[in-house]
């Protein structure tokens, strides 16, 4: 096809990780071949081809159960931008979603925002991404690392506050070589995961019962992870975005969480502390 064709847009697999990873660094995104495998595993993920047979854009559809999922990744290579190909990637799988009952949700840029609000997408939460490249370790009382063990108690305290089943993608962080994760010590509840990527190790979902304990499980990690640290903090948690530039992290860029249909609303917003990730949720 030729470079003003609007190309098709098809399954990507895991074949096509190379080009993903392709993307992903052009853009100066995190994503490892990990990621992309999870979720090209757990998703409908889809992209474009140049003539070579090469992936020039990406994007995918994450369902959680049977109530919400996640549109990300989508990707466009520099040369194939201001063709309308990453809206129409985004309908796409929005429409996939919907299509099974699934509430489509995503988390965007500015830029992005105001592309998507046309498309039906409104804000439920905004979130910033903090970076470190280097600190004092931390270190916490209250909190532990995390076990094998321990998923059933992650998943399900994970089900009640994000909000939706993703038991597959939870196991998929704890069981990476090096993971680091925490949990809370009794009577306090709460989690922190984490994951490398490409340029920083992405702490994130952190969720628990306040604010001290959020605090304990990222000061656990921190006591951890050597290295970058990229944090994606609800922007409503105001102790965790002060002890974020306390400890030394600076801000990125802001991110909009947004949803489509009549059931944006779910899980409980004031024990979410950070997130997974804007392609996870």
């Amino acid at each position: 096809m030729a470079n003003t064709d609007a190309p098709d847009i098809v399954p990507l697999g895991e074949a096509a990780i190379p080009d993903g990873l392709a993307l992903v660094a052009e853009a100066g995104w995190n994503q490892v071949a990990d990621d992309w495998r999870v979720m090209i595993r757990n998703g409908r993920t889809v992209g474009c081809r140049d003539d070579s047979g090469r992936f020039v854009a990406s994007g995918l559809a994450l369902p959680y159960g049977e109530r919400t999922g996640w549109v990300s990744m989508v990707l466009v290579n520099g040369a194939w931008r201001r063709r309308g190909i990453a809206t129409r990637i985004v309908e796409h799988c929005a429409g996939w979603l919907e299509a099974r009952g699934i509430t489509p949700v995503l988390d965007a840029t500015p830029a992005g925002a105001a592309v998507y609000r046309p498309m039906g997408f409104e804000t439920i939460a905004a979130l910033t991404r903090w970076h470190r490249a280097s600190g004092p370790a931390g270190g916490a009382e209250g909190v532990r690392p995390a076990r094998a063990e321990d998923l059933p108690y992650i998943a399900m305290t994970d089900a009640r506050v994000f909000g939706a089943e993703r038991r597959f993608l939870l196991e998929d962080l704890l069981s990476r070589p090096g993971a680091v994760a925490m949990v809370a010590r009794e009577p306090n509840c709460g989690f922190a995961l984490s994951r490398k990527g490409r340029v920083a190790t992405q702490i994130g979902p952190i969720l628990a019962q306040d604010d001290a304990t959020a605090l304990a499980l990222l000061e656990g990690m921190l006591g951890v992870i050597e290295g970058p640290v990229l944090i994606d903090a609800f922007d409503r948690q105001d102790m965790l975005v002060w002890h974020l530039d306390r400890v030394g992290f600076t801000r990125q860029r802001p991110f909009e969480r947004m949803a489509r249909g009549p059931h944006k609303d779910f899980g409980m917003a004031g024990r979410c502390f950070a997130a997974a990730g804007p392609e996870l949720g």
